[in-house]
């Protein structure tokens, strides 16, 4: 029942951060109640596949969001915008696994330290890219997008083969286990 409320809680920052950008316009109340819809079955139903496509609804609500708004950046909360992502999925990963278990404290006490401690270090790693991200910028002023765009995706492509190895790395268990 508490993995259940704190998945809800989640959920529910999750789909008010693009509404909290600016004046909420139609297309992004549309995706964040559509974000909320399909994240609570997800929740109601333990599916990661129904939670990440709330991630995603919301993700693409907070990026129209900030381009109708055209707010000044606001590191903090696409941070922490992140950062409810991968609790969610997290949580919402754990208790499908664990259904019908009964966890003691312990378990669910070694878990959320596990979950803050990778959010904590992705809150991390963002704040060290944005500091990266003036000289950086300076650095590629004169480029054109396309170049641009390719070292994005390069890198993205690292921290996802990162994140994937050490997931699959010795001691951890695997989807299939």
């Amino acid at each position: 029942m508490m993995l259940r409320l704190a998945a809800v809680v989640l959920l529910l920052v999750l789909t008010a951060l693009p509404l909290s950008v600016g004046p909420a316009s139609p297309p992004v109340a549309w995706l964040a109640w559509a974000a909320l819809a399909v994240g609570g079955v997800g929740v109601v139903a333990w599916s990661v596949p129904l939670v990440t496509a709330a991630g995603v609804l919301t993700l693409i609500a907070y990026a129209l969001a900030l381009v109708i708004a055209g707010p000044a950046a606001n590191p903090v909360a696409a941070i922490a915008l992140g950062a409810t992502v991968v609790l969610l999925l997290a949580l919402v990963h754990f208790a499908g696994r664990a259904r019908g278990a009964a966890l003691g404290p312990s378990v669910i006490a070694v878990q959320v330290r596990g979950w803050l401690a990778v959010a904590g270090l992705g809150a991390a790693a963002a704040a060290g890219l944005l500091a990266a991200a003036g000289p950086l910028g300076v650095a590629l002023r004169g480029a054109t997008l396309p170049v641009v765009v390719g070292l994005a995706a390069l890198g993205v492509l690292m921290t996802v083969a990162g994140l994937v190895a050490w997931l699959m790395g010795p001691g951890r268990a695997g989807p299939g286990s």
